[in-house]
């Protein structure tokens, strides 16, 4: 027990490191704080991304807050993730698609129970991802100039989960946020010119984030018969405006190469604001067949509408997520069973997601659409399982000079359920 305490200990410390790198991103992510991650684990990631009424499977499943009550009451659970994967970018211009690849850190969780009605989790995810690149090419007026647009970075999140059971098939849960990370954004013009008769311009920003959220939810299982149940699930977030600080330059440089500095046309050091996120409404409905079968239905709106930055709206509207998945265990989840492939679950789901961004009111919307694929491989005579995710899809449009970005994404995770709360006996 205490070798897996230190490995555990060893993990949480380089995560929270690891969590703070970021990824390589899409151009998407200019606006708001990144490209949102939905804070599915790998489990949830080959369903769909479906979370809110998604059965006990000796893992830990906090998207709904109430489904940490779910661990079973002798049981430590420890969740250790990565995804990565193929990011391809197309435009109208075939001098712009380029492919580029990504690897992260996707979760670390571990849960435990507190009472036979109180269970809690705790671990690190990142919440957002910065990463772009954006060059438009002028030459009005006969001077030729590039508009330049550079981002990395994002917010990372540790997140505290309390459940309860206050009576049979009832629970209720509050998930405690503390986000953290920052968020360098950089705009320029720069001019095509050897003589040094333009000054480029360029405005750099450094935002730094650091605060507290919350959000809730329930989940209620009715049971229809012996063998088949449904569950009705809902989460809740309120529009949270976090504490930020920002930095603020403003300066010309010569436009004959050379970067420095020549005149600082603004300076602000320190300055303090709000970052708002979005507020969350979600409800789900799963059935269940004899503890083998599974097929749940997520909704969710995401309201961006009332989001500023700092006072200032960035071209953001509500959000809407809707996904489906289902999950087969021919031996029934968490049972014993006499050949291997009888004991693995598999998992399949899709997802269609209407994003927040709205540039500048084209009837183009932001659209996310995908399926995905998964095994859950069990570990012989243990609760312990490995999960295995693979997601394809497609967000964009190329209408109206956009990017279409299609996308391949794996995910594998390491998840050690053991039991831990049994005092020995002796004769």
């Amino acid at each position: 027990m205490y070798r897996k305490i230190v490995f555990i200990l060893i993990l949480i410390i380089s995560s929270i490191a690891c969590l703070a790198q970021g990824r390589v991103g899409s151009p998407y992510t200019r606006y708001g704080v990144g490209d949102i991650n939905q804070n599915s684990l790998i489990r949830n990631n080959a369903m769909g991304k479906t979370s809110y009424t998604l059965p006990y499977n000796n893992g830990i499943n906090f998207i709904n807050p109430a489904l940490t009550a779910q661990i079973d009451s002798m049981t430590f659970i420890f969740d250790f993730g990565f995804n990565g994967g193929f990011r391809t970018y197309k435009t109208n211009s075939q001098n712009a698609n380029m492919t580029k690849s990504d690897f992260q850190i996707s979760h670390l969780i571990f849960g435990f129970p507190i009472t036979k009605w109180w269970k809690t989790s705790a671990g690190f995810l990142p919440f957002s991802n910065v990463e772009y690149s954006i060059a438009d090419r002028d030459s009005s007026l006969n001077v030729v100039k590039d508009y330049m647009f550079r981002g990395n970075g994002g917010l990372n999140q540790i997140v505290w989960s309390n459940a309860f059971t206050p009576f049979k098939n009832l629970n209720i849960g509050i998930n405690t946020y503390y986000y953290y990370g920052k968020i360098y954004n950089s705009n320029a013009i720069s001019f095509d010119d050897d003589t040094g008769s333009f000054l480029n311009t360029i405005e750099q920003n450094t935002i730094k984030i650091s605060d507290f959220s919350f959000d809730a939810g329930f989940n209620y299982v009715l049971n229809l018969n012996s063998e088949n149940d449904l569950s009705i699930a809902g989460v809740y977030a309120y529009n949270s405006h976090l504490n930020s600080e920002r930095n603020t330059m403003v300066f010309n440089s010569l436009s004959t190469g050379g970067s420095a500095i020549t005149d600082t046309v603004f300076q602000s050091i320190g300055e303090k604001g709000k970052i708002s996120l979005a507020q969350k409404f979600g409800i789900g409905l799963g059935f269940n067949h004899k503890n083998k079968f599974y097929i749940g239905a997520d909704y969710t709106i995401h309201d961006w509408t009332n989001a500023k930055f700092f006072e200032v709206n960035d071209q953001l509207s509500n959000g809407a997520y809707i996904s489906v998945g289902t999950e087969y265990t021919p031996a029934g989840r968490g049972k014993m069973y006499y050949k291997y492939w009888q004991g693995v679950s598999y998992r399949t789901g899709f997802y269609s997601n209407k994003n927040f961004i709205d540039l500048n009111g084209t009837e183009t919307k932001i659209s996310d659409f995908g399926i995905s694929f998964g095994l859950g491989l069990p570990m012989k005579r243990s609760k312990t399982s490995y999960n295995l995710s693979l997601q394809l899809g497609r967000r964009g449009s190329l209408k109206n000079t956009l990017i279409t970005e299609n996308y391949f994404i794996f995910g594998l995770s390491f998840n050690l359920a053991d039991t831990w709360f049994i005092k020995s006996k002796f004769d």
